[in-house]
């Protein structure tokens, strides 16, 4: 019999199989383990990308529109 093929989730599809080994991680042996295995650069360019993402959305982009139209 085959094995029945489990049903991949969405956000499965578009996340990259490194983030995903690295989130299994956390869960697994938490913050330091993930450092462990990956090294710091792997967490330095987490926090890099959600500083940039998170000044782009929350400053950059309402500080655009109230140039503009205010």
């Amino acid at each position: 019999m085959d094995p029945v093929p489990t049903k991949i989730k969405f956000l499965d599809r578009w996340t990259p199989k490194v983030v995903r080994e690295a989130k299994q991680v956390f869960r697994e042996s938490g913050l330091k383990g993930v450092i462990r295995r990956y090294g710091w650069k792997f967490f330095a360019a987490f926090f890099a990308y959600y500083l940039i993402r998170d000044i782009t959305l929350y400053i950059l982009i309402p500080w655009y529109f109230a140039t503009k139209f205010l």
